[in-house]
This record gives structure tokens, sequence and C-alpha cells, in this order.
């Protein structure tokens, strides 16, 4: 039996580095909706770069969830979480200014957010660590 793969849970920032058509959960706050397209722009400002920077910044496409997406989900200014497809984008496919250049997430899944912003960074970045830690002790041990 072929079970579907599990998302990868990862930091808006971090998108650009994982391969295309990779399954992803991420949280983003919507700055814009293009109707026209049904394209959400989001961005979450983490990790936090001083002095203030533009937060990171992604296309999403909803056109498969427009159905079962609220208004609520589509306002500025509101938190979603999404469960997604990494898509590579045309060079020539510019999209709004401020976003990443060369990616864009197909969404299966848009559901609002309820969580506190500090403690979802806090945990996830903690659970990413941890991740990051076993992957790089895998080569370290030898079965005798």
């Amino acid at each position: 039996m072929n079970a579907p793969l599990p998302s990868i849970r990862s930091f808006l920032s971090n998108l650009p580095s994982l391969q295309a058509d990779t399954k992803v959960r991420f949280l983003g706050c919507v700055r814009s909706y293009r109707i026209p397209t049904g394209h959400l722009v989001l961005e979450h400002n983490y990790p936090h770069r001083k002095p203030p920077q533009e937060p990171a910044s992604v296309l999403v496409d909803i056109n498969a969830v427009l159905e079962s997406v609220t208004a609520e989900e589509l306002r500025v200014g509101a938190w979603v979480n999404v469960l997604g497809y990494v898509r590579r984008r045309k060079v020539v496919d510019f999209g709004p200014a401020g976003v990443f250049p060369d990616i864009c997430i197909e969404a299966v899944l848009v559901i609002p957010a309820v969580v506190e912003l500090g403690e979802y960074e806090r945990i996830l970045s903690e659970s990413l660590e941890v991740e990051r830690r076993i992957r790089r002790n895998q080569g370290s041990f030898k079965l005798r």
C-alpha cells in the first residue's frame, strides 16, 4: 500500500531551500489576495533581523481550494496554516514584488492559524534543530 508522503514543517523563510514538489506545512500572514489569479501573498518576519527588513514573502496558489477558503482567511493580516507543494516558477514569471522569485506554493489546504506566534516560532525552531541533530548523528552511528 502506498501512502502519501508526510509534509515537512518549515518556516516561510526556508521555503526556497526545499526541492520542487516537496510537500510542506508552514504559517504565514496574508499580505494580499490577488483575485484575478487566485494567489495569496503570505509573509512571516522570521527569523527576526536587525535592523528590521522586509519580511520573507511567498506566493501561494489557492485555486484548488477556493471553495473551502473563507473570507476571513483571505483578509489582509490574517494568519493561516498552509499545506501544499513547492513548485518552481518560470524565470519570466516575475509575480508580485517582494516574493521569492523562483517558487510558488500550490495549496491543498488553507486553514486559520490559532496560535501564539512567539510560542509557535520557539517550538518549531527547537523541533527543527532536534531533527537536524538527529540527521547529522545518523551518519555517526554504525551497527556492529
